[in-house]
């Protein structure tokens, strides 16, 4: 079994985790879940990842609000160290649990039903994916639709509901084998075009600031809970400020136009980030596991 990850406080709030002690060797499997910022338009009834196709369906670099790749694409393609063959569970529009905070339609999966497709399909280890404990990383990136639904609500509240049940989904993970967690942090989205001008944008930073306050606490009394669990915190905030500081330096004229080529601005719209943010998100999850998963 892997050893632990022990966390290490940053002075932005969040956490990452000191390297595995044995590099993870041969075939890995990266199961992804979250929201618009990670999907592909994956689907587990379709084509599934293979040395061909790392992602699966849709054929690279599937259909994403980024213009290109998305975080997970970056680490399965470019960013990896050996194959990684990549599930890729996250749909657009989705929140913790629908019951707690509704997406912005009926009937997107959420985090909740993302990981009952998880379940139903991998965790009984089929012929395709014949993944292990050592071998499997589980990576979440949620919350951005969570408080950007709920911050002019009573958003506290929903914050801890949704963390809550967040925590209960990683147990369900666990309790099907997952011991290898990466889990992003909500990006600073009340700087991107769309929501940097609402009237009420402090109360969404103050949600934002909420939630990542939060998830090292809940990661210490999940692993508290679950010894054998290895956990890394990604910050997602220094990305995206390196994006935002130097807007050229990424390909951009400033850092408020948007682009559905990915490439040219550092938007794929008003609230997506496109390519080069979503490239350095990907660096930032490789740095923290270097010389483990990638």
């Amino acid at each position: 079994m892997l050893a632990q990850l022990s966390l290490l406080f940053l002075g932005s709030g969040a956490a990452i985790a000191a390297p595995l002690a044995n590099a993870v060797t041969g075939t890995k499997y990266f199961f992804v879940f979250g929201d618009s910022y990670t999907s592909t338009g994956f689907s587990i009834s379709g084509a599934k990842p293979s040395a061909s196709n790392p992602m699966g369906n849709p054929a690279l670099p599937g259909s994403t609000f980024s213009g290109g790749l998305t975080w997970p694409g970056f680490l399965a393609t470019q960013l990896n160290t050996s194959l990684t063959l990549t599930f890729n569970f996250a749909v657009a529009g989705a929140t913790v649990d629908n019951s707690i905070v509704q997406a912005y339609r009926s009937g997107v999966p959420s985090i909740a039903d993302q990981t009952k497709t998880w379940t139903t399909n991998l965790r009984p280890k089929p012929s395709y994916a014949p993944w292990t404990a050592e071998s499997a990383l589980f990576g979440v990136w949620i919350g951005v639709n969570d408080v950007g639904n709920s911050f002019e609500k009573s958003g506290s509240t929903l914050v801890t509901k949704d963390l809550d049940r967040y925590f209960s989904l990683l147990e369900t993970l666990y309790t099907g084998g997952a011991r290898n967690f990466v889990l992003l942090n909500i990006p600073p989205t009340n700087k991107t075009p769309q929501m940097k001008s609402n009237a009420k944008v402090a109360d969404l930073t103050g949600a934002i600031r909420n939630w990542n306050t939060q998830l090292p606490t809940r990661v210490a009394t999940f692993k508290a809970a679950n010894p054998e669990a290895n956990v890394t915190i990604v910050d997602t905030h220094p990305p995206w400020e390196a994006a935002l500081g130097d807007p050229k330096a990424y390909g951009a004229p400033d850092i408020n136009c948007s682009n559905s080529n990915g490439k040219s601005c550092l938007w794929y719209d008003r609230y997506h980030p496109g390519t080069a943010i979503q490239k350095l998100v990907a660096q930032t999850v490789a740095t923290a596991l270097k010389g483990n998963f990638f």
